[in-house]
């Protein structure tokens, strides 16, 4: 595979900023009007067409997962000191003020997921998984993993399912019926991490013992991919008709895609020279960015880098796209803020 890289003009920085601590998570709004930064320090900042405003300070407790509803009119954080806050957009107002906090004791929670259609917010507490209903102010579920604390969750791209990640299995629940015992995915090892294909047809999981499973939602059917040299610790779908997978295990991004004629999946290894930090996907392409330990952020064009970007000796660790595609956002292991706009057209690169 040829790594040769390209000297392009793709992406011309927008904003800098610096946050005290190390940046842990960013996500844009569906709207993609606001940009949502947390850090480990406890700081939550938004910021939007150059206006950074900071929600909470620094403070002894790191924020560890951020995410907005569908409609973008409410913010959901959580991390380390076990309270889900959950922010409301004023009305006609560019403001978003605290409106609810669920206590959940010691629990450090590290994952949160916003239904894709309506405002219900699912987080893992220890073994547990639950569902919090903005509209009505309640819990509208309490999910038991049972067999180890939940790892990552999911929601199904039209909303009908949950699936949560850990020991020995993804359990998938119908949220129709709660209460019913859920689907498995059964693994050799731990679930560390899972993802729906954008159109609900896959369902993946990145595994401890350095595999990948792969399950067919359709017929049940499922894949056992092994061979990685170490976890696998993310995995993520492009957003296309022909979904593409990649994974990152230890310095490498290994991307998936399925070959009719062999009923199989294929791969390819995109090579960093540091540990993968982040891999997204640019919306509606199978455009792959990836950030590593090495200082920079790799776009990758089929079985070709199409460019790196270098931003001095940053070392990246979380990376967000905006829903168009325009903007391309990244977060610092010393609290870096980094905005790039998009000169050209996401969708006529990619893998295929």
């Amino acid at each position: 595979m040829s790594t040769k890289s390209k000297t392009t003009n793709t992406l011309k920085q927008l904003d800098k900023r610096l946050l005290s601590e190390y940046i842990t998570a960013l996500v844009w709004s569906n709207q993609g009007n606001y940009l949502a930064i947390v850090t480990a320090a406890g700081e939550l900042a938004l910021w939007q067409q150059g206006n950074l405003e900071i929600l909470t300070a620094s403070h002894d407790y790191s924020l560890d997962c951020v995410g907005f509803s569908q409609d973008g009119n409410y913010l959901g954080t959580a991390g380390q000191e076990g309270k889900v806050s959950i922010w409301q957009l004023g009305v006609n107002s560019p403001n978003f003020k605290r409106i609810t906090t669920l206590d959940q004791g010691n629990a450090w929670i590290d994952s949160l997921a916003w239904h894709p259609q309506k405002n219900l917010l699912a987080f893992a507490v220890n073994r547990q998984v639950q569902v919090w209903d903005v509209n009505q102010g309640q819990v509208m579920a309490e999910l038991n993993f049972a067999d180890s604390s939940v790892f990552n969750i999911a929601w199904h791209p039209q909303g009908k399912f949950l699936a949560a990640s850990g020991h020995g299995r993804v359990k998938i629940w119908d949220i129709e019926n709660w209460s019913d015992p859920p689907e498995t995915l059964e693994l050799p090892g731990s679930s560390l991490d899972c993802a729906w294909s954008s159109h609900g047809d896959y369902l993946a999981s990145g595994n401890l013992d350095r595999t990948i499973s792969v399950l067919h939602w359709g017929n049940r059917s499922h894949w056992l991919i092994q061979g990685f040299p170490g976890k696998v610790s993310k995995v993520v779908w492009s957003n296309t008709s022909d979904p593409v997978l990649a994974a990152s295990c230890q310095d490498a991004v290994i991307v998936w895609q399925f070959n009719n004629e062999i009923k199989n999946w294929q791969n390819r290894v995109l090579q960093h020279d540091q540990a993968i930090q982040s891999i997204t996907f640019a919306p509606n392409s199978s455009l792959l960015t990836s950030a590593s330990n090495d200082g920079g952020i790799q776009l990758w064009s089929k079985a070709n880098k199409l460019t790196k970007i270098v931003s001095g000796k940053i070392k990246f660790s979380c990376l967000a796209w905006n829903p168009n595609g325009d903007y391309l956002a990244a977060g610092g292991q010393n609290g870096e803020v980094i905005i790039w706009q998009n000169s050209i057209s996401s969708s006529s690169r990619g893998f295929g």
